[in-house]
């Protein structure tokens, strides 16, 4: 009988994702069209790769080169078979992020896959054509995933589409994966190479200026940008960045962040660790857009798998709240208006940020009294 309401809650919710998402659903694949350009551009003239911009936008590629080559099968499909191909990969890669994160019957595991595409990032992924459900999958299954003898490799693939997911290089040092890491250096090292047996002068000019120019992806302040450097920005209102202050809220959060990546591996919770490191990713990048949160599915899994009863159910429903509602766009936005938000303002305009803390401090809470259970335990006469 249980079974059959499960069925059931998980039809209603399908059927509620499929009507109010395309209502949601606000872009036009313009990054897809981004990817696609570099793409086009390889089988063109490669040596242009970060010359080039989409058609009727100011928007550049800004991806390593080696994201060109894996985006060179979508440059020559059609763009309506692309969109169907690359949005059908999006959807199995957010199915894999949940069987990564739960161990949950059919029914419910349909259920949280709908309802997930409800949540802004989510929904901004699908709406963008972005990649950031697929490297969040590969780096899930690469952690947690301990059987499959090139344990690391997908993390070193992945930060060879995406800077980003460098960070889990940390995770592996911290927590001694020492075999892990040389297979995550060797797939990057891989990337590289790739890159510049392809288009020498595009790899050149992209490793040795464009990687460390982060005007390239946009305005800093815009609301969109979710991180400790978009939160300083909009603060104080430098539009070059939060400077010194930025550099050393950055080697903070790393430092902390990582250190409790080892004390969560350590107490055996892989997951909670790895949505730890990918948070540590969003804070300190330069620019972290609303669509890369997509990890807030492991960190809200990690966090509610530490409460039980009532306090899960009202937890869940708030943390995924937040990123369904998503109060990041409700202050005023574009144009550096964010720089002139009010005090409540700016609550609502970094809710991201704020409710990531709030997790982190709940789970250094439940991690504390869990070291002090053990220490007890361990003490207790035999």
């Amino acid at each position: 009988m249980r079974g059959n309401w499960r069925w059931l809650a998980a039809t209603i919710v399908v059927v509620v994702a499929c009507v109010a998402l395309p209502l949601l659903w606000r872009h036009a694949m313009v990054d897809l069209k981004v990817y696609r350009l570099g793409g086009e551009t390889l089988l063109e003239n490669a040596s242009t790769l970060y010359d080039v911009r989409l058609a009727g936008t100011p928007l550049p590629f800004t991806y390593p080169p080696f994201a060109a080559v894996v985006m060179v099968p979508f440059a020559v499909m059609p763009w309506p078979l692309a969109v169907v191909v690359w949005t059908g990969i999006t959807l199995v890669a957010l199915v894999a992020v949940w069987r990564l994160c739960v161990q949950a019957p059919t029914a419910l595991l349909i259920g949280l896959v709908a309802g997930s595409l409800l949540l802004e990032p989510v929904r901004e992924t699908l709406g963008f054509g972005q990649i950031n459900l697929l490297l969040c999958a590969l780096i899930l299954y690469d952690v947690l995933n301990r059987k499959h003898a090139l344990r690391g490799v997908w993390i070193g693939v992945a930060a060879g589409i995406k800077l980003t997911p460098l960070v889990f290089f940390g995770l592996l040092v911290v927590t001694r994966q020492w075999k892990a890491l040389a297979h995550a250096t060797a797939g990057f090292a891989a990337t590289v190479l790739i890159g510049f047996a392809v288009t020498p002068r595009a790899a050149t000019e992209y490793w040795t200026s464009l990687v460390s120019d982060a005007t390239r992806v946009g305005g800093l302040a815009f609301s969109s940008n979710q991180s400790w450097n978009g939160f300083l920005v909009r603060v104080h209102g430098d539009l070059d960045g939060g400077g010194l202050v930025w550099l050393a809220l950055v080697g903070l959060t790393a430092l902390a962040g990582l250190y409790f990546c080892r004390v969560l591996w350590d107490q055996g919770d892989r997951l909670a660790a790895v949505s730890i490191c990918g948070l540590v990713g969003l804070l300190c990048s330069p620019v972290s857009w609303s669509h890369h949160w997509v990890w807030c599915i492991p960190l809200g899994v990690a966090l509610l798998q530490r409460l039980s009863g009532r306090a899960k159910v009202a937890v869940g429903i708030l943390w995924y709240a937040v990123f369904a509602v998503a109060p990041i766009w409700w202050p005023p936005n574009h144009d550096n208006r964010e720089l002139e938000w009010t005090f409540p303002e700016q609550l609502a305009g970094n809710a991201y940020l704020i409710a990531a803390t709030l997790a982190v401090v709940a789970l250094v809470n439940y991690s504390v009294k869990s070291s002090r259970h053990a220490v007890t335990s361990s003490c207790q006469p035999v």
